[in-house]
């Protein structure tokens, strides 16, 4: 007998001598390995999107390890990892999203390998991209003409993607109001301001839509920006500066800036309505009755109906100036 022979008789001795009491032996030399059996769906479990966990039942008691096998077809399968003794899980964690494999468990040690488990396939999920949010916008009223209005601050955030990575733009429903040009974002990561101009002697309301996308998935949210009128005054003669006497007429110089048309103008000083203009350029002169701090402030009514109030101004008027310089004359 040759050494082969009785290597192949030493086997069968060892693996006939007990070694798997009441196994069923497969393989053409009886390979000591049980049939590994997995439990369908009960021990396939999807971790995440891209991982899947795999375990069966360890019925043999002499393997070396298992052999965990993957198809992307269903019939042709390929070595994906081994583990080892009495070790009965195995994570795959290299699945694509919404992707289908197929599964099956082997067996093995030095002698061979055990038949297969059951095959089981399974789909995984899609890959998840949660859309980005904003959070913070506010509808805002800003003054005609008075140029760079903000900056509104509002906060973006994304579940995937880091917040300096998220884009941002604006649209505007009513360019020729705030030209989309006169719109600036700024800011950086999860913090971002929005700054607006409106156009030159306008006012209305526009909406402003702000979008932020991941690249992928894109969120907006919208506020109002009304421009409204402003109505300021300044007393012009004497000019600003000067000293006020009891008495004294001061000439007030209206103004109202965002284009709008005015119907009348009302004075008031102390609270009390004094004059009524209703012819342009609305410039009224009015006396000052009494001494002390007083307030004056005006009221347009536009051609829309609204009215339009000042901030109020306040002058320091002081008593008359007393003579001096007397002299005394005699006559002879």
């Amino acid at each position: 007998m040759n050494s082969r022979a009785r290597l192949e008789d030493t086997k069968r001795s060892h693996l006939y001598g007990g070694l798997l009491r009441g196994s069923n032996l497969v393989g053409e030399l009886g390979f000591a390995i049980r049939m590994v059996i997995l439990v369908p769906m009960v021990s396939l479990v999807t971790l995440s999107a891209a991982e899947v966990t795999l375990s069966w039942n360890d019925n043999s008691s002499n393997e070396t390890g298992f052999r965990v096998e993957r198809s992307t077809d269903g019939s042709s399968f390929s070595v994906l990892g081994t583990v080892a003794a009495d070790v009965t899980a195995y994570i795959d964690e290299t699945t694509l999203p919404s992707s289908t494999y197929w599964y099956r468990v082997s067996a093995y040690n030095e002698f061979g390998s055990s038949g297969y488990t059951n095959v089981l396939n399974h789909t995984t999920e899609p890959e998840v991209n949660t859309a980005p949010t904003i959070i913070g916008l506010s509808n805002q009223t800003v003054d005609a003409d008075s140029g760079i209005s903000g900056p509104f601050p509002f906060t973006i955030s994304d579940e995937e993607t880091a917040a300096d990575q998220l884009m941002v733009s604006a649209m505007v429903s009513n360019g020729s109001l705030i030209p989309s040009q006169n719109i600036t974002i700024s800011g950086s990561g999860a913090n971002r301001n929005i700054s607006v101009v409106p156009a030159d002697g306008l006012t209305g309301l526009c909406t402003i839509t702000v979008y932020v996308t991941d690249g992928v998935n894109t969120s907006s949210d919208s506020f109002t920006v009304t421009v409204s009128p402003v109505a300021s005054f300044v007393v012009s003669d004497p000019p600003n500066g000067s000293t006020y006497h009891l008495g004294d007429s001061v000439t007030i110089d209206l103004s109202v800036l965002g284009g709008v048309d005015l119907v009348s103008v009302t004075y008031f000083l102390e609270g009390i309505p004094v004059a009524v203009v209703e012819e342009a350029p609305f410039t009224r002169n009015i006396g000052l009755p009494v001494t002390g701090t007083l307030e004056f402030h005006v009221v347009a009514q536009l051609s829309n109906g609204s009215e339009l109030s000042s901030q109020p101004v306040q002058i320091e008027v002081q008593d008359m100036v007393a003579p001096s310089g007397l002299t005394v004359s005699s006559f002879p």
